[in-house]
Parts: structure tokens; sequence; C-alpha cells
């Protein structure tokens, strides 16, 4: 890493007051979740896979060559409401393991999860603006005043298109319910992948073709507000039960986790610091945060990505200044071990031991051993080693020996 970057961040971040995370997928690949838009994320992947989706016959206008051709033309159509009304079955096919693996606890925290954390417990975190839909922030952020997840969140259900609530969390009976129908209903397209890249017929396995999931599927979980959507369904032979995320051609959220509302873009006017972690900042919509910082209000942006793409996102719109900003470029989870143990913040990390990931706990076990004396690295050692040997037996589960 470039001293002088990380010296600029770390006293960007201690001189600020009210900072702004602005997260994306990259913060959560270290946990074994694929991301979207790299060579081996989810919409890469899928594109190659059309013969193996779903497509239903209809008479006219959204049959099965329609269906098609969408997913050709663009594969992220199968995550928009136009598409999800004339066939649920992609959307499903695509989540099959996101959807299971939440229902199933199987992923832990990264360092980059944490960091937010420990900005909140220094007084300095305004908001966590987190993209994802893994609802991993959920479980570190202690204050949900600040969190906001514009995108949804796969843990929860909603019926479409009115986005009516089933519930909020994976461990709810009804989402339990769920993810043994996704289990038995849907077809697992990655099965010839890696575990780590999608797969989950090795652990569920699931049905040679796809079946829609309906309301009445339910039973008695179904809640009396959806009664009158369980009719629409039987009436109109449409399937409208889904994970809360936002479809493409849908609204934000405008709620943080606390139900209060929330406006990222009036909310970063408030901040003197904005983080942009894991997102290539190639998004239309909450990605403009980052350039209203950098180009309207001129504050200072602290870029944490392996590439070169959020950089290169802000210099297009104008929003970037060499002197004023700095990209620490690298492993995410390396990058932010820097910017704690510079800011002597390091030790906050023990409180999260059990909750981190295997990856990151063997990035700070290699870390401590290259970095720490032996004295300060004594107090991670056998924590580190107890974490380790645990998140290994459990990973076992999940990955066996990739």
């Amino acid at each position: 890493m470039d001293p002088k970057a990380l010296h600029k961040a770390v006293d960007r971040l201690r001189r600020a007051d009210r900072v702004m995370v602005l997260s994306g997928a990259g913060m959560s690949t270290a946990a074994g979740i694929p991301d979207f838009r790299s060579p081996g994320g989810l919409y890469g992947t899928s594109a190659t896979l059309l013969d193996r989706f779903t497509y239903v016959e209809r008479e006219g206008r959204g049959g099965a060559a329609w269906q098609r051709a969408q997913l050709q033309d663009d594969i992220r159509n199968a995550l928009t409401h136009s598409f999800f009304r004339w066939n649920p079955l992609p959307y499903h096919e695509m989540r099959r393991g996101m959807i299971i693996g939440l229902g199933e606890n199987q992923w832990k925290l990264t360092i980059g999860h944490v960091l937010a954390e420990i900005l909140n417990r220094q007084g300095k975190l305004r908001l966590l603006a987190s993209q994802n839909i893994d609802g991993l922030d959920h479980k570190v952020v202690s204050d949900k005043t600040k969190l906001y997840n514009p995108h949804g969140l796969m843990s929860t259900l909603v019926s479409e298109p009115s986005d009516v609530p089933l519930c909020t969390s994976a461990a709810d009976p009804i989402y339990q319910r769920y993810v043994e129908l996704v289990k038995a209903n849907v077809k697992d397209i990655y099965a010839d992948r890696p575990p780590r890249q999608g797969k989950s017929s090795h652990l569920w396995p699931g049905p040679r073709r796809s079946a829609p999931i309906s309301l009445a599927m339910l039973g008695e979980l179904l809640p009396p507000h959806l009664h009158e959507a369980r009719q629409h369904e039987d009436e109109s032979g449409t399937f409208s039960l889904k994970p809360g995320t936002v479809l493409f051609d849908r609204t934000l959220w405008r709620t943080d986790a606390s139900g209060a509302p929330c406006d990222a873009f009036q909310i970063v006017r408030e901040c003197d610091c904005v983080l942009v972690m894991g997102t290539s900042l190639s998004g239309l919509t909450i990605d403009h945060v980052a350039h209203t910082a950098g180009r309207e209000l001129g504050l200072p942006l602290l870029v944490f990505d392996v590439s070169t793409a959020p950089v290169d996102s802000l210099r297009r719109n104008g929003s970037w200044r060499a002197e004023r900003d700095c990209h620490l470029q690298g492993p995410l989870d390396a990058s932010i071990l820097e910017i704690l143990h510079a800011a002597r913040w390091l030790d906050q990390l023990l409180d999260f031991l059990p909750e981190l990931c295997l990856a990151s706990l063997r990035a700070l076990q290699q870390f401590v051993e290259a970095r720490l004396d032996p004295a300060a690295a004594g107090v991670f050692k056998g924590k580190l080693e107890a974490a380790i040997a645990d998140e290994v037996e459990r990973e076992r589960r999940f990955y066996g020996d990739e």
C-alpha cells in the first residue's frame, strides 16, 4: 500500500466527526458471497447459462421466446418487475443460493463490515449506506438509525407489486418456510460451479425443473393482511412472493434500518468525510452520493477497492481531487487492517472474532504475525487460533474442503 495514501486516509479519519460509508458488493466477497459485476460475479456467470433458466409458456406477449430474448439482451432483466410479473422463476433461480444461505446462516462478517461499527464506537459514523442485499451489516451496526439499505434486503419477504411485507428477518418462521419451498421448488442453475460461486445443490438438492412459489404455500403462516393478495394470485394465475430486494425498475427504499425516513443525498451534506468501499460506482442511483460529495460538496473521499474502477468513475464525473482524496488499492480487508493499525483501533477487532468469516480471520492472523511486536501479537494469538479452528469446521459444512 502507498504509505502516503495510508497516512492521508488516517489523518482524514482522525479529523472527521461525521463519516458516511458507501459500501458495495466487494464488502462481502471475502465472506463467500459472489459480487455482481466482476467476471466471476452473478451477472457474468448467469449470462452464460440462458439454457438453464426456466421459461414459462404464455400466449402472446410475455411468452417463453420473449422471456429468453429479454435475458439474452441483459441478464439483469430477470431482476425487474416488468419481467417478474410474467415469470418469477429466473429471479428465484439466480437468487436460490443466497436465499437458502441466509436461511441457513451461511455467511459471517468481513473486517470491512466491522469498520463501520468501529467508527460508530468512536462517535464518527453518521450513516452506512450499504448497497448490499445480504444483510450482514445488520449483524454488526448497533445503531439502526445509522444503517440504510437502499436496494432492500434478501432476508425480508414481500408480495409484489405493492411490496406488502411478510417478515423482516431470515430467522422468522415465515422466511424459514419460504427457504424450504425454495429448496423444493427451485432448481440450482449453478450446480456445476464451485460452492463459493453460487452452487447450493451439494447441500440442498433441488428439482430438475423449477415451479412457482405461491402465497398459498405458506399455509397457516400466511399473515391475514396477505389474504387478498393470495386471492388475487389464485384468480390471475400470477405469483407475487419474493425477497424484499428492490427490482431494477422500482423505487429505492426510503427508510433506515429503524424504519425512520432516510435520504442519503441530504445526510451527506451533514458529513465531513466519505468512505467508498467495495463498489465500482457504476450504478445509476445511490452511487451518485459519492459524486455529490466530491464534486459539489468538496468532501474528502477515501476509496477502498482492489481496482481503479471507482476512482475512474469519480474522475469521469469531475468528483476526484488527487490532493484531497486517496485510493487505498488492494484487498479490502488488508487495507482496512492497515487503517485500524495506524489509527490504533486494531484491538477492537478482538470483540468481533467469533463473528468474522474464515478469510477475514486468516487475513488478521497474517497481519498480526507480520506487523505486531511479540507482546501485542500475543494478545491476539490464542483467541485468533481458537476462532479460526471453529470457523474451519463451520465452513466445511458449506464448502467441504474447497
